[in-house]
């Protein structure tokens, strides 16, 4: 009986000790002529679990007389490149379920809309439990026309007045966002720079995780009788 009782208490400190781990992630994005990069890194406990992605290049090229966006991404201890190939054969069977198929093509996209569902659902319990520890953006941008220069000001302040409204309203912001917004008037150009840092607990995850877990088997369940 002590054996067993052990046994549950241990278990029981370990799982609201894993709860209550914290888990960041940092969002880098760098728009600029000669590097251009998208990397995200997830990392708990001081950095002693890691794992991070960095898509290093974008970029339009042409194959088969058509124009497709291609990446280099790296994850360690690998890079790997898009397949346009696969990418075009899933686009061709797409067309082809649309045009011979349609009834299956629309349950498809049926089902394409649940998950989508599902996922917006899950991202709305995960958001109540999220905090913003850093939020930085630079940009510096121009045109040849200082008009638009100057008109794209305020399209730029408007743009960046709702995503921090929303920012407001779905997570917490445990540091004041710092924006910097540089225009220039002398010649064309646009550079960005975006450092962001969000922690949540392990234990709202699962969470999130358990709540769409029996949406989905209520929702199977429904369907099914």
């Amino acid at each position: 009986m002590n054996r067993w009782l052990l046994i549950l208490t241990s278990t029981a400190i370990l799982l609201i000790l894993l709860c209550r781990i914290n888990l960041y992630i940092n969002l880098q994005f760098s728009r600029r002529e000669d590097d251009d990069y998208l990397a995200v890194t997830v990392y708990a406990l001081q950095k002693l679990f890691v794992y991070s992605i960095k898509i290093p290049t974008i970029m339009l090229i042409k194959h088969d007389n058509l124009l497709w966006i291609s990446s280099e991404i790296e994850t360690p201890p690998n890079i790997a490149k898009t397949k346009l190939n696969r990418e075009q054969r899933f686009l061709k069977k797409t067309c082809k379920l649309l045009f011979y198929e349609p009834d299956r093509f629309w349950r498809l996209i049926k089902l394409a809309k649940q998950i989508f569902h599902d996922y917006r659902k899950y991202m709305d319990n995960l958001s109540t439990g999220i905090h913003c520890e850093k939020f930085e953006l630079k940009a510096s941008y121009g045109f040849d026309d200082a008009a638009l220069t100057g008109l794209f000001m305020g399209i730029w302040g408007s743009v960046l007045q709702l995503l921090l409204t929303a920012m407001h309203n779905r997570i917490m912001l445990d540091t004041e966002p710092s924006i910097q917004i540089q225009p220039n008037y002398k010649h064309s150009q646009l550079e960005v720079e975006l450092s962001c840092i969000f922690r949540i607990r392990l234990g709202n995850v699962i969470t999130a995780t358990i709540a769409v877990l029996k949406n989905l088997s209520y929702t199977g369940a429904t369907s099914s009788g």
